[in-house]
């Protein structure tokens, strides 16, 4: 069975006709990466230098990778076709800096508005704040208006705590 992060690499290459991608939590890049691989334009953000300096590694110049909070993406962009939320903390970071909810509200509601087509979010409940992010998804994206998207999840039904990931589709 694919990880979650494969998961979502592999439900992005169904869309088509991608312009403009947002790896909305860069980490290591490989979201930047994948993006890269379907979107014409791809722009990608986190706060800390670690991050940026791991994805210029992996990517080099093939992407906008922009050191910035996720919640100031508009400032960047005004649409995009695709966008990825892989939530939580660096990997083999300081795992004492996570998104948090507050941000990743603002930044989500505003990001379903100027998205055109596809949204994935990876969430992260084995740590409190990921519990709490991950809370606040849940019932968001389930009171979404079922005539403009569709939203599913795909998820580990037999391990505890493990990450799971919610897909938000605008239809068309």
């Amino acid at each position: 069975m694919l990880s979650m992060v494969e998961y979502v690499h592999e439900r992005m290459h169904t869309y088509k006709n991608l312009e403009i991608g947002i790896d909305f939590t860069m980490g290591n890049g490989h979201d930047t990466k994948a993006l890269i691989e379907c979107s014409k334009d791809v722009y990608s953000f986190d706060i800390q230098e670690e991050a940026l300096k791991h994805t210029k590694e992996l990517v080099g110049d093939q992407a906008h990778l922009i050191c910035d909070s996720h919640e100031n993406f508009d400032h960047y962009v005004d649409t995009f076709d695709i966008g990825i939320f892989n939530l939580g903390y660096l990997p083999e970071g300081n795992h004492n800096i996570t998104t948090t909810l507050d941000i990743t509200q603002r930044t989500l509601i505003k990001a379903i508005e100027h998205m055109k087509k596809v949204i994935f979010i990876t969430c992260y409940i084995g740590h409190p704040q990921g519990k709490e992010e991950a809370l606040w998804i849940d019932h968001y994206v389930s009171e979404l208006d079922t005539h403009t998207f569709n939203v599913s999840s795909f998820k580990m039904m037999n391990k505890k705590n493990a990450p799971y990931v919610i897909e938000i589709e605008r239809k068309k």
